[in-house]
């Protein structure tokens, strides 16, 4: 039984005339009878009795409209109460996976107590397919990712900054020791990197031969930061990684980086027809300056 279209009971039952019924109904007159029969075929019981002039219901229909009534209008009311709620929620997409904590979020949560923040977690495609769609209404990623690109060109994108973490290069002590300094290690091993965008490989050629005078030729992409900080600590290459990451400094050889390799969160938004509470968190992420 489609309850979105009971309606069309309750005005034929009201107005005793399916013509009248069916023009209130902004529908066609064949498209009310053609219900009707559905509805009484699927109860099992005729709701009218029809002449020429009226359609007066049985004692079934009567039945039927007395305790269908309070039925549908209880439906209305639920229907209006998770729009109300749907409407205090703000459904943020995570493509990163380093970091859990985002003070900026739980002091926000703490200080508008009424609006509920729940969080997806998925691949670069999918996340941003559901932010296209309105599935989602913001993500948080990597500025290095450029997300936005892959939302379209008809959907005006905004873009705030939640997070920025110092980065650090990284290898093991083990090949440090064997290869003598950090520039025969970039030289000979392979950058380990989440990151599979050619742009960003050659962004950290350029740079760490400005800062070294050597590049590494070899990338070796993995999934995430353990799989990364694994191959690290077991002589495989070297990383680029931020320094608030869990580094087991025992058997790591860290070096620090300009601030042109920050990694800094963003959170990637819609920037038109925004909902109430995500425009609330961009204007108080602006406020707190993040």
């Amino acid at each position: 039984m489609d309850l979105d279209k009971i309606e069309y009971f309750f005005k034929a039952a009201e107005l005793k005339n399916f013509t009248k019924a069916a023009k209130e109904c902004h529908i066609a007159q064949t498209t009310m009878s053609k219900y009707i029969r559905v509805l009484e075929e699927e109860l099992g019981c005729p709701l009218f009795v029809r002449n020429h002039h009226q359609a007066v219901m049985t004692a079934q229909g009567q039945q039927f409209y007395e305790g269908m009534k309070p039925i549908f209008e209880q439906y209305q009311r639920l229907c209006r109460e998770l729009v109300r709620n749907r409407e205090q929620e703000l459904r943020i997409g995570m493509i990163t996976t380093d970091y859990v904590d985002f003070p900026i979020l739980r002091a926000f949560e703490q200080e508008y107590p009424q609006y509920s923040l729940y969080f997806s977690f998925g691949s670069e495609d999918r996340l941003a397919e559901e932010l296209s769609a309105g599935r989602l209404d913001a993500l948080i990623c990597p500025d290095i990712l450029r997300v936005d690109r892959r939302i379209g060109e008809k959907k005006p994108v905004g873009r705030v900054p939640v997070l920025s973490a110092e980065a650090v290069l990284v290898c093991s002590k083990e090949v440090l020791s064997r290869l003598g300094s950090i520039e025969k290690v970039i030289e000979s091993q392979p950058l380990i990197t989440k990151t599979e965008g050619s742009g960003y490989h050659d962004f950290c050629r350029q740079e760490l031969e400005k800062i070294y005078g050597v590049s590494f030729s070899e990338v070796i992409t993995v999934k995430g930061l353990s799989q990364q900080l694994l191959m690290v600590n077991m002589a495989n290459g070297f990383a680029v990684i931020p320094r608030r990451s869990r580094i087991e400094a025992g058997n790591l050889a860290c070096f620090p980086l300009p601030d042109v390799f920050d990694e800094v969160s963003e959170l990637l938004y819609p920037s038109e027809n925004m909902p109430e509470p995500l425009e609330r968190l961009v204007q108080y992420i602006h406020e707190k300056k993040c």
